[in-house]
Formats: structure tokens, sequence, C-alpha cells
């Protein structure tokens, strides 16, 4: 099967890690995260992923009539919370899929290459070097 045609799907976030200076892995949004990469047929990829547990509500909960939150309530939800989106390519031979990021929430991420190296396993997919940082994902049926 053609590499980019197996990643091609819903698959949700299982593991979100990163080994820090102390070689400790680290788990930014949680032990437990929830979200998605989704890999369409026309080449475009969507990533979004939240913090567990969720942060509690605003406490500006009634945002009605154009109130914004606190800037340091924005700034714990904009830390818990990373999404993307644009197309992606796939070199089979190296095992990369390369993100084309076209928007982001993280405006430094936006119209930027971001190569990730993989591992295909039936339903299980690990984007990463899985030495510094990995990204296990659990395709949905």
């Amino acid at each position: 099967m053609e590499m980019a045609h197996a990643l091609m799907g819903t698959w949700r976030v299982v593991e979100f890690a990163d080994l820090d200076k102390d070689g400790k892995w680290q788990y930014r949004f949680g032990e437990r995260p929830r979200g998605y990469f989704v890999y369409d047929a026309a080449g475009h990829v969507h990533i979004q992923i939240m913090k567990v547990p969720p942060l509690a509500p605003f406490p500006e909960a009634k945002l009605k009539d154009g109130k914004l939150p606190t800037p340091e309530h924005a700034l714990a939800a904009y830390a818990a919370y990373v999404a993307y989106f644009g197309t992606y390519t796939v070199d089979a031979e190296k095992r990369v899929v390369t993100h084309h990021v076209e928007g982001s929430l993280a405006p430094d991420f936006t119209d930027t290459d971001q190569p990730r190296p993989f591992k295909l396993a039936g339903d299980r997919l690990e984007i990463g070097d899985g030495k510094t940082w990995r990204r296990v994902l659990e395709r949905v049926r």
C-alpha cells in the first residue's frame, strides 16, 4: 500500500511527549490528551490537541456582549491547546511526513514546513524521533 494512502484517515492522539533536559518525559497536554490528526485524500492535514484535564471555564464565563477573557486566562487557554491546518506530503523512503502549515494557533508555525519522522504499524502511528519527542496516535475506525 502506498505510504501516503496508509496515513489517510483520522488518528486519535494517545500520547504527546517531549524529553526534558534531565532525560524525563514531559506531557505538555497531560498523560491522556484529547485530539486528532486528520490526513484526508485531497492532501490536507488538520491537527487539534487539548490538555486533559481540561481547564475550568473562564471566570468571565459570560463572554457575551463581546467581553474577552483576562490576559491570564487567555494565555492559559493558549498554552493548553494546539491547532493547525495545511497540506501534507509523504517521503515514503525516508518515512517522513511533512506538514505544510497554512494556518496555526501559533503564528510562528504559519507558512512553515514541518517534517515529521514516523513509524506506522497497523492502526498505530508514531510521529517523532522516539528519542527526544513522540506523538502516538491510534486510527479511528
